[in-house]
């Protein structure tokens, strides 16, 4: 018979409402019961419980857009350091997350494609690998940013498919720009494949854009960040963006890669369900030190921001619970939608809300318990316990 763990005592936020005091009865991997304060767990022999008093109970984190962490980064195209970045941020309660592949030569990519591959038919008992993120090669130089220039590629929909076939079908997101020629193309052969598509490192205009959302771009990489700036007369990507409710943002909550005005800007623009949080982090994620090689370069950490020598922004070592209490801080989200723009935001954009994402009966165990100060202190994955920390 499947083991049964019962989490009690904590605040319980199942996506769907707040549970004082509640409990979560966990069956094997799924979630069986949610209990409000006062009602009795089913009795059975063979039961874990565990006592979440005073702490926060969620949905485990879903990391969408990741490089890196625990000192193992996707650009190594090596298992293991797939399964580094796995086990690290397991520790800051992300239960689930798309490794993302940056733009480098063919046989790089395709080396990365199939480490991530391997890593998920061995899951390392930290964060599962749903699959993977590409973000590129088909981007716009002149928004390159940190990514290398001379390796992005003119869209094509034969070297998508090249890619599609090495992942055997797992590309679950792929970042395109939309003005490139043959871009349009790309993008509905990624509808027809079921890829989510998004726009990034793009210098599009607001026309480019339109043609781009009627081909399938429905997502938004590292909103604000590589894209063509609102001008009165010329409303660029953001423009754009901003004012259609039904694209999806993924947001770098660190307040240094979008200023914290400018976050209270996009709360106030786009509905809570639209906005998803990512880390975009790197290898030293997790880890001390300040200078480490990511992507092939040299890169430094500096008042919590990663840096190339030449003094690009180039990623961050932001955690989810960490892009959680951002949100929170600013006042304007209260933390039933700050977790749920880390958890069931994210799973719709992977079209996997129906068992991720939330806490309910017949959903995955994925579970975080967090303190008041949003650190972690239990992660589960379909009823694994895979963290817990020393004092809880």
């Amino acid at each position: 018979m499947a083991q049964t763990t019962i989490i009690t005592g904590g605040t319980v936020y199942t996506s769907r409402m707040r549970l004082e005091g509640g409990s979560l009865v966990i069956r094997g991997r799924y979630i069986r019961d949610v209990l409000a304060k006062g009602e009795s767990a089913p009795a059975e022999a063979d039961v874990e419980i565990i006592d979440a008093s005073g702490r926060v109970v969620a949905p485990g984190f879903i990391d969408i857009h990741l490089h890196g962490g625990g000192g193992g980064d996707t650009s190594e195209r090596d298992p293991e350091a797939i399964s580094l970045m796995s086990k690290a941020h397991a520790r800051f309660g992300t239960t689930l997350m798309l490794p993302t592949v940056y733009p480098g030569p063919w046989n790089e990519m395709i080396g990365a494609i199939d480490a991530i591959e391997e890593a998920m038919k061995e899951w390392p008992l930290g964060a599962q690998i749903h699959g993977i993120n590409m973000e590129g090669p088909f981007l716009n130089p002149r928004k390159s940013g940190a990514l290398r220039a001379e390796y992005l590629l003119e869209p094509d929909e034969d070297a998508l498919i090249q890619l599609v076939a090495a992942s055997d079908n797992n590309i679950r997101l792929i970042t395109v720009a939309p003005e490139l020629p043959g871009a349009i193309g790309v993008i509905k052969t990624c509808r027809e494949r079921n890829i989510r598509t998004a726009v990034g490192h793009s210098h599009a205009s607001h026309e480019e854009m339109i043609l781009g959302i009627n081909a399938g771009i429905n997502h938004v990489t590292h909103v604000f960040n590589g894209l063509r700036r609102t001008h009165h007369r010329d409303p660029g990507v953001m423009g754009t963006i901003l004012i259609n409710d039904e694209i999806t943002v993924e947001l770098i909550a660190d307040f240094f890669h979008v200023h914290p005005a400018v976050v209270v800007l996009l709360i106030k623009v786009k509905p809570n369900d639209k906005i998803a949080l990512i880390t975009d982090s790197l290898k030293i994620t997790g880890l001390a030190g300040d200078e480490f090689e990511a992507d092939g370069r040299r890169v430094r950490v500096r008042d919590g921001l990663v840096y190339l020598e030449d003094g690009t922004i180039a990623g961050s070592v932001l955690t989810m619970n960490r892009a959680v209490a951002n949100m929170v801080s600013t006042g304007l989200v209260p933390l039933e939608d700050a977790l749920k723009m880390a958890s069931l935001v994210p799973a719709k954009i992977l079209g996997i809300q129906h068992h991720k994402g939330t806490l309910t009966p017949g959903s995955d165990a994925d579970v975080v318990v967090m303190d008041e100060d949003f650190n972690v202190k239990l992660t589960m994955v379909e009823g694994e316990i895979i963290y817990r920390s020393s004092d809880f």
